[in-house]
């Protein structure tokens, strides 16, 4: 439902009604006009663009809905001694480091606006309330022995000016200084001491400071705790840290009501602006209609773009992939179909996704892109082409982390395939030469056993007939029964002989069985994870930025 921030605006509109009324002549430079329409309606079209600015003041809204939220509300300033006592080595390095090293751990465990001053005789401000802890840090580390300029510490001259600034929680790293009364002047006042025993002061050329011929001792000064809400001295260890922050800063947030909204003054403005555009100009009579038709139909695609594209990210947020991808596909741009390919990769359609992916063409999201098409290949089997996409990607952001870790993943697979094909290949010229020598052997034997099978059958018929010759034409039918008995040896041995040979032929040999390669269940850790590219609608006041 459409409201509007500033109603009153429309108070606004009685202007546009007096000056109907009085019916007001318009003065418009006949200069200005390439062709003279209708004057009437060059009034009109000025009437339409006041009122589309009116509404565009009302600010149109829509989705208005209050969010509660957590704030951090608490502001703790922090003070670091600078004066020259603070050079004492009795821990290491010196105070003045060893102090600094304190405010780190503070900085880092703290939640909420801090701010950092520095004083010894006077009191200056390093750093106004912030929540940016790098840039409290880069500054305190800045702070180095260049900063003393005077010997002593004026506790309450700190105190005076934290006071002007209206700062109410300040946290001091000292070692105490010479303080014997202090008025703290309503503020809440911490201390850590910095140092544990008597030290001397060591200059930048190594000396020791001295006084009257005499080395300057300089110790703690636990007087300055009897006028703080929480006192101690500083440890090594961060535990004191936490007991400050634990037992004053515990509660820094505060839960306020925040309103959210989508704005729309856009489109009224838009349009206002064109009305007083043809208000002023003249285009020619068979021009115009065509300029409002086409007007027309970009207004109407624009607002059903943004119609689109707010529906097209909810259903994504909701894994409804695919009526995301059919409001996105609506929207000709790139990032639109950017986004379509991310629902097509999520419903596992990586070769269409792969198509989308490379029509876009706009620079801002090449990095990304190109990741997302890695994935795809990776997915798809092609894992060369999934590698030239990962090195594209680090080119353009070498701090990628998921690109780096998947282009490791896909080379230590491609090495395994490598391996695994030699060992293929090795085992594959090994089992043929076996089969060779024992195809060799196994003819070697069938050879030698024919030979000796012929030599047999040859010796038989030549012993009858030298028996023919000896004995003097013995009977006809008792040779020819020998020589018939002997034919059907020769044929029966023939028989077995072959039977034997074919048996031997006949044994299968086992082929070598294809290895197949398991997939590493941890091969696929990152391909799921895809860059995303989610397009939002105009931000208001409420809303924050997305990745887009």
């Amino acid at each position: 439902m459409v409201s509007f921030l500033y109603p009153y605006s429309f108070l606004l509109l009685v202007f546009l009604l007096l000056f109907f009324k009085k019916n007001i002549q318009l003065q418009i430079n006949p200069k200005i006009i390439a062709n003279k329409t209708n004057i009437k309606f060059k009034k009109y079209f000025l009437a339409l663009g006041y009122i589309f600015l009116v509404i565009a003041l009302a600010r149109p809204v829509t989705d208005k809905k209050e969010i509660h939220t957590n704030i951090n509300i608490k502001k703790v300033a922090l003070a670091l001694d600078i004066s020259r006592s603070m050079l004492a080595e009795d821990v290491y390095p010196n105070r003045l480091t060893f102090a600094k090293h304190k405010m780190d751990q503070f900085i880092d465990k703290f939640n909420g606006q801090m701010a950092i001053m520095a004083f010894s005789n006077t009191a200056f401000l390093i750093s106004p309330y912030t929540t940016d802890k790098d840039t409290l840090k880069y500054l305190l580390s800045n702070i180095n022995t260049d900063y003393i300029t005077s010997s002593g510490t004026d506790f309450q001259n700190l105190i005076k000016t934290a006071k002007k600034m209206g700062y109410t929680d300040l946290v001091v790293f000292s070692d105490g200084g010479d303080v014997k009364k202090l008025d703290t002047m309503g503020i809440n006042l911490y201390v850590l001491l910095i140092g544990n025993k008597p030290s001397p002061i060591k200059l930048k050329d190594g000396s020791l400071l001295s006084k009257n011929g005499k080395i300057v001792m300089v110790n703690i000064n636990k007087n300055i705790l009897k006028y703080a809400k929480f006192g101690e001295i500083a440890t090594n260890s961060d535990s004191d840290i936490k007991r400050l922050i634990s037992q004053n800063f515990s509660n820094t947030t505060d839960n306020k009501s925040v309103m959210v909204y989508k704005e729309l003054f856009i489109y009224p403005l838009a349009l206002g602006l064109f009305f007083i555009f043809l208000g002023f100009y003249s285009l020619p009579k068979k021009v115009l209609p065509i300029f409002l038709m086409f007007f027309s139909i970009q207004a109407k695609a624009g607002v059903l773009d943004w119609h689109y594209l707010d529906e097209a990210k909810k259903a994504y947020n909701h894994h409804a992939y695919l009526k995301s991808y059919n409001l996105y596909s609506k929207i000709d741009n790139d990032q639109a179909k950017f986004n379509s390919a991310n629902s097509l990769y999520k419903m596992g359609k990586y070769k269409e996704a792969l198509n989308i992916y490379k029509q876009i063409k706009s620079k801002n999201l090449k990095e990304k892109t190109l990741y997302n098409i890695g994935n795809c290949y990776a997915k798809i089997g092609k894992i060369d082409e999934a590698i030239k996409s990962y090195e594209d990607a680090l080119k353009i952001d070498p701090k990628d982390k998921d690109a780096k870790y998947n282009l490791e993943l896909l080379k230590k697979h491609n090495k395994k395939n490598k391996k695994e094909n030699k060992n293929k290949s090795k085992n594959n010229k090994s089992n043929k030469n076996n089969n060779s020598q024992k195809n060799k052997k196994q003819n070697n034997k069938q050879h030698k056993k024919q030979n000796n099978s012929n030599k047999n059958n040859n010796s038989k018929p030549n012993q009858n007939k030298s028996k023919k010759n000896n004995k003097q034409n013995q009977d006809n039918q008792k040779n020819k029964q020998n020589q018939n008995k002997n034919k059907s040896n020769a044929k029966k041995q023939k028989k077995v002989s072959n039977k034997k040979l074919d048996k031997k032929q006949g044994i299968k040999q086992k082929q070598p069985r294809s290895i197949q390669i398991k997939p590493n269940h941890n091969d696929n850790a990152l391909f799921n994870k895809i860059k995303t590219q989610t397009l939002m609608l105009p931000l208001s006041k409420g809303e924050s930025k997305d990745e887009w």
